[in-house]
């Protein structure tokens, strides 16, 4: 299993799925490994998604983040270059649907890449490498690249969206470790 047209395809079929209950239950068990862990305690600055199409759900980590006084960051996608660049999230901040209707600030504030500490990156599927499968236009993997290489990558994933081996091209930017609900999987686990 390595085609990611067919793994993507077989992967948003699974999620859509995964009932309401069972949905909510499997979100909030990845939500409390993450804000368990070091890099949650440990990261100032933290960059998520905000979850469309049964992704893993970010809703109860930006609202702890808030509480612990860490700087949330969101995605933002200009149109014209189309670049991700990280924006700044406060409570009650107004959200409007971008580029592929995900909400980002009404009025970005955009914040420095080099000072992220930890950035949660979607992703329709995983594999055990860190590798991934996002919806194919690469948003992502030319914004990791260009983070500063102390920045911890995060990827959010129920158990059974992870696959044994994803063909990665040169370009592609693996996560440092990957959140399920039954635990966590690093590179240097597996390597």
């Amino acid at each position: 299993m390595g085609n990611k047209f067919a793994i993507r395809s077989d992967i948003l079929k699974c999620r859509r799925t995964i009932s309401a209950v069972k949905y909510k239950k499997l979100c909030s068990e990845i939500q409390l490994l993450f804000l368990e862990s070091p890099i949650y305690k440990n990261s100032r600055s933290i960059m998520l998604y905000m979850s469309i199409d049964k992704e893993p759900d970010t809703a109860g980590i930006i609202a702890k983040a808030f509480n612990d006084d860490k700087i949330v960051l969101l995605p933002y996608i200009e149109s014209e270059s189309d670049k991700i660049y990280p924006v700044v999230y406060t409570k009650d901040m107004p959200l409007k649907h971008g580029k592929y209707k995900i909400k980002e600030p009404v009025h970005p504030v955009f914040y420095p890449e080099k000072d992220i500490d930890a950035v949660i990156v979607p992703a329709i599927a995983f594999d055990r490498y860190g590798n991934r499968i996002g919806y194919g236009k690469g948003y992502y993997d030319r914004f990791l690249s260009s983070l500063n290489k102390n920045t911890i990558k995060v990827g959010f994933s129920f158990n059974r969206c992870v696959v044994d081996e994803i063909h990665s091209q040169e370009w592609d930017v693996p996560v440092d470790i990957i959140f399920t609900e039954t635990g966590t999987r690093t590179k240097e686990q597996i390597i």
